[in-house]
């Protein structure tokens, strides 16, 4: 299927595989809370100035190939994987935490409530369970150190499109199986998923992106106060929708902060050191995964994956953005 949706038979252009899509899957598949994710961008604020431009549901459909293809039975863990993302909101993790919202909250309610819930239950699942396979260590995505499903399609995505991979993802995938809830595979292969885990990290933690995210947080909070309506007002919008409203909006303040972000990002300076009138932005979160070798954790078997895992906990930093006047 070339993702049109229309179709019983997926193809997933990254592994190569095709994948036989489920009734309740296509449905999903062609309803307007899943279809949403095409207009979020997987690399946040980071394809405002980057050419890398793959969607969360780009994404989605990978992991849930991922899923499909090793545990092509286990249809709630297939169904999981599809709805694991929908409550994103624009620009994905861009504005998340520093205007206080959780996007697995979101998700939960979305598939609790709304269209979602009445695709699930039309065809006999339960929306609850999906929402707690979402909440436990599954081989979707592992409430461990080890690799599941959904981080294992980020790293491999974001750092193929980027072009710092030494193999295809189409190659890697027929070398991995999963141990239980985890990937698992040998050193020479665990290896390459863990420098594609580096390269994505230094990528999406890029001062310039950490600098963005900031400032359009600002952008939305002066936004909301401006024209006076809730934070909660961004959570269903696409990231076209987004930029339009705060183009579009009158608040001077507003204005300037889009102006910088869109089409003068030139003008933002960034700093590690405190300065006067900086914001301080913080690099809130790091995905340091490992993967399974013969049962037993990667650092076991290689110093070099030890090192790799360093480099992804020394981008743990605060960062000072200012811009010129």
């Amino acid at each position: 299927m070339q993702q049109t949706f229309c179709s019983t038979v997926l193809y997933e252009p990254l592994y190569q595989h095709e994948i036989k899509v489920l009734p309740c899957e296509l449905e999903l598949f062609q309803c307007k809370t899943l279809r949403r994710l095409k207009f979020l961008s997987h690399y946040g604020t980071a394809s405002l100035f980057s050419p890398i431009m793959h969607s969360r549901l780009d994404h989605t459909i990978g992991v849930w190939s991922v899923i499909s293809r090793f545990f092509p039975e286990d249809l709630e863990l297939r169904l999981a994987a599809l709805l694991h993302d929908i409550g994103h909101l624009p620009f994905s993790h861009a504005v998340e935490k520093t205007l206080g919202f959780n996007h697995h909250t979101n998700t939960e309610k979305l598939i609790l409530e709304g269209e979602a819930a009445t695709i699930l239950q039309k065809h006999g699942f339960e929306p609850k369970r999906i929402v707690a396979l979402l909440n436990t260590d599954t081989p979707l995505t592992s409430k461990t150190k080890f690799l599941g499903a959904d981080h294992f399609d980020s790293f491999l995505r974001d750092s193929y499109l980027a072009g710092d991979m030494s193999r295809k993802p189409s190659d890697i995938i027929n070398s991995i199986h999963f141990s239980g809830n985890y990937v698992e595979t040998d050193v020479e292969t665990g290896l390459v998923i863990m420098e594609a885990m580096v390269h994505d990290h230094v990528a999406f933690l890029n001062p310039q992106a950490i600098a963005i995210d900031g400032l359009l947080a600002k952008a939305v909070s002066a936004y909301a106060k401006y024209h006076e309506v809730q934070l909660s007002f961004i959570e269903g919008l696409t990231n076209y929708e987004l930029i339009h409203h705060l183009q579009t909006s009158e608040c001077e303040r507003v204005k300037e902060l889009m102006n910088i972000i869109l089409w003068e990002p030139h003008r933002i300076i960034i700093s590690e050191y405190a300065q006067a009138d900086a914001m301080k932005v913080d690099v809130k979160k790091i995905y340091d995964k490992e993967v399974l070798v013969l049962g037993k954790s990667i650092t076991l078997f290689s110093e070099e994956a030890v090192h790799k895992l360093e480099k992804i906990q020394n981008l743990m930093k605060t960062f000072y953005v200012t811009y010129k006047r």
